[in-house]
């Protein structure tokens, strides 16, 4: 039968175990032995003195011996009589020290109670400081933003006041402009030369008056549009704004507008689609008739300042109403 060489290292390893085993017994029976030898030799020790009592008893008689223990006997009653005074003020000291100590404790107890964190409160007083800050950051960045839309809406307002008073200064100078060229019209007329004949028509004249009207009527709509439907960020600030009333009526009415009616019937459907860039010419061409009005004034410079006045008129017009305007030979 052969043997494996994992079976020779098990039975190393049992053969050391018990080896261990044995050496463990060995000790513990060496220490056993001193010990023993230990107590012989107490033994023998007592032995001995008891020896040397009993030598020393036989040397000495009874009475001796009795002398002696009553001489010892008062020494141990003063020994015992310290004993018992030294027991109570031992047990006087300790109760005095148990009850320092109970103080103590209670006193300790106390401090630390007092001392102690409480982490609930400390916990919720944290978590409302926490909502506290929360809500006042909400408030501050609640009230920046409504200062910011409070600052837009009356830029948006003083934006739309400052429109609409543009808008009524160039109607009261259209206005003016209109007033003045028919002076000029009825100057002209009466004051110019026999022989010198008009370039412009009474239909031309009317076609200006038309112009005119309808430039008015139209600006008086389109302000009438951006007031009644007002953006969603100046509505609040429209609110305390100051009405603003027109000055200028909607049916202006012109001095020699009343002779033809056909003319002036053709204006507001004709203005209705012109655009910004005639406005623009038409209003120039105002503007350098009525700044001619400051030079002196004579028959002939009259005349011919209503002739061009005429002219730039029907020019203009004829750039954007076809139709609207005729050249007189």
């Amino acid at each position: 039968m052969s043997v494996t060489f994992e079976q020779i290292i098990l039975d190393a390893k049992r053969i050391a175990n018990r080896l261990k085993d044995r050496e463990a017994l060995g000790d513990a029976l060496l220490l056993e032995s001193e010990s023993v030898n230990k107590q012989i030799e107490s033994m023998r020790q007592f032995q001995d003195d008891i020896d040397i009592l009993n030598r020393l008893a036989r040397e000495r008689s009874n009475n001796q011996l009795i002398t002696i223990i009553h001489q010892e006997n008062p020494q141990i009653r003063e020994i015992q009589q310290e004993n018992r005074l030294l027991k109570a003020a031992l047990e006087d000291h300790q109760h005095a020290l148990e009850h320092i100590m109970s103080k103590y404790r209670e006193h300790t107890q106390a401090k630390i109670l007092n001392t102690k964190v409480n982490f609930v409160e400390a916990y919720s007083r944290h978590h409302q400081a926490a909502d506290i800050e929360r809500r006042d950051q909400l408030i501050r960045q609640q009230t920046a933003k409504i200062q910011e839309m409070a600052a837009v809406m009356q830029r948006a307002s003083q934006l739309d006041e400052e429109k609409l008073n543009h808008e009524q200064e160039v109607l009261s100078r259209l206005v003016t402009e209109n007033k003045g060229l028919r002076e000029l019209l009825e100057i002209s007329r009466k004051y110019g030369s026999g022989g010198q004949k008009m370039l412009v028509d009474e239909k031309s004249t009317q076609t200006e008056s038309c112009l005119l009207e309808g430039l008015i009527e139209a600006a008086i709509k389109e302000r009438a549009t951006a007031t009644a439907t007002p953006s969603s960020s100046s509505s609040c600030s429209k609110a305390t704004e100051k009405p603003t009333t027109d000055t200028t009526p909607a049916d202006v009415k012109v001095p020699g507008t009343e002779q033809h009616s056909s003319a002036v019937s053709e204006g507001p459907s004709t203005m209705a689609t012109t655009s910004s860039s005639t406005n623009t010419g038409t209003i120039k061409a105002m503007t350098a008739v009525v700044n001619s009005k400051a030079e002196p004034s004579t028959p002939s410079t009259t005349t011919a300042t209503a002739t061009a006045t005429a002219a730039t008129t029907a020019i203009t017009v004829a750039g954007t109403v076809p139709a609207t305007t005729t050249s007189s030979s």
